[in-house]
């Protein structure tokens, strides 16, 4: 059978005894239109298809469907249609399509717009077009936490769409995952690290004994790069100097509180979720033990710490860094269920960021419960008499674990998105957006 015969029988009268491969085909609906328009094609796409077939006959029906799709695509504006709904031709080559504005992509952050202080830091820089518009945007430092990359926890976290829906600007630094950081005789820092977290705790002392340590410093030098401009693009937004702020998760969390100790000039405010106190530790290979990181035996049985500060001790830790008054205020986000940080953290955090401030730890202004998540977020906040807004907030997100909160169940203020395929994301959709709430804190917003 020549293969021009076998094609116009199985595209004109398909066999009642034999299953046409197009009829059988687990494709798209746009294939089942196709089976019928290979009887008005070109005589010389019969020759194509039998070199096709006699090359491979294993293979017959993807070439098959090649032909015939190809044909219909030229010949027939329906099954045009189709087939770049199909996703198997560009949407651009449709005659109907219109085209779009490509959507903000993130840039990397030039290496020698900063000094990078011998770590294997890099960053990126995301500038949505809603900061354009604004023309003098804000500036959010966004530190991932362990196994997790820079541009997958903005996406997946809901800082993302946060970023799009009020215009700030987005400064991502990204850790190096590297398991010979264990071995390095520079340390942690100067290899990256190898679970990929941010070494909050590679120092020797605090900065006000002369020592700074090496990522925080050359994250620093990052948030100095993009406010003078670096990495905006020639029609980006200046970015405003008096509002800046830093967010992370876990070990994030744990960078964010070392940059809010150690530069307080710099940054406006901070949103700690599931962190641990500045100055916890003085190295990452102690930091475990000290402060509060998987501790836990079982969730719920807290093993006792070997030693380090007291929560008494970490609140004086910071309390000599200049500071202007009111800055930075501090947003703390924990989980009850967290079996990696023990939750005792935010207690100790509270303490800490309220000392520095002078304020009173035990002396809250409850502010209730979320709104949009009743029952189950409870806010208390600290502030001087006469400040219209906390400096130090405390979120206590009940049965909830070492996550990042967000709320996919919205289509009107999208909050984040899950990933099926991942398994350690630290990303949970719990009904909550904490980016949402973070950035109302920190006020992001227009």
């Amino acid at each position: 059978m020549d293969g021009t015969g076998w094609w116009r029988r199985e595209a004109e009268t398909p066999s009642p005894n034999r299953r046409s491969s197009y009829a059988s085909m687990r494709g798209p609906m746009a294939f089942r239109y196709l089976r019928f328009t290979r009887h008005d094609c070109p005589f010389f796409m019969d020759g194509v298809a039998l070199i096709w077939l006699s090359a491979n006959r294993a293979t017959r029906f993807r070439k098959e469907m090649a032909v015939v799709s190809l044909c219909a695509y030229l010949k027939r504006p329906v099954a045009a249609a189709l087939f770049v709904l199909s996703g198997l031709l560009p949407a651009a080559a449709a005659p109907s399509q219109a085209p779009t504005a490509a959507p903000p992509v993130p840039v990397e952050l030039p290496a020698g717009t900063y000094d990078a202080r011998g770590t294997a830091l890099s960053a990126l820089v995301y500038v949505p077009d809603a900061a354009r518009a604004r023309g003098k945007a804000p500036l959010l430092v966004l530190l991932h936490g362990c196994e997790q990359d820079a541009w997958t926890f903005f996406e997946d976290s809901g800082w993302k769409d946060m970023a799009d829906a009020h215009g700030f600007v987005a400064l991502m630094p990204a850790q190096k995952h590297n398991l010979l950081s264990m071995v390095g005789t520079g340390g942690f820092g100067r290899y990256g690290n190898p679970l990929g977290c941010f070494n909050f705790a590679d120092r020797l002392n605090s900065p006000l004994k002369g020592f700074i340590p090496r990522e925080a410093a050359a994250i620093a030098s990052m948030v100095g790069a993009v406010v003078s401009g670096k990495g905006l693009g020639a029609d980006g937004p200046a970015v405003d100097a008096e509002r800046v702020s830093v967010t992370g998760l876990s070990a994030g969390a744990g960078m964010a509180a070392t940059l809010l100790a150690d530069y307080p000039q710099l940054f406006a405010g901070g949103a700690l979720f599931a962190g641990v106190p500045a100055l916890c530790a003085q190295s990452m290979q102690s930091a475990a033990s000290l402060c509060g990181i998987s501790v836990m035996r079982s969730c719920g049985e807290v093993k006792a710490r070997s030693g380090g500060y007291d929560s008494r001790e970490w609140a004086k830790a910071i309390q000599g860094a200049r500071h202007p008054a009111g800055r930075p205020r501090v947003l703390i986000v924990q989980g009850t269920a967290d079996c990696t940080v023990d939750p005792q953290n935010a207690l100790y955090l509270t303490n800490q960021w309220t000392a520095f401030h002078g304020l009173k730890a035990d002396s809250p202004v409850v502010i209730g419960q979320e709104p949009s998540w009743p029952e189950r977020a409870v806010r208390q906040g600290y502030a001087p008499a006469g400040a219209n807004a906390p400096w130090v907030e405390t979120v206590l997100l009940k049965d909830v674990g070492h996550v990042m909160p967000i709320d996919t169940g919205n289509p009107q203020r999208p909050c984040g998105r899950v990933r099926a395929s991942d398994k350690k994301t630290y990303i949970e959709d719990v009904g909550f957006c904490g980016a949402a709430l973070a950035a109302g804190f920190l006020q992001l917003e227009p």
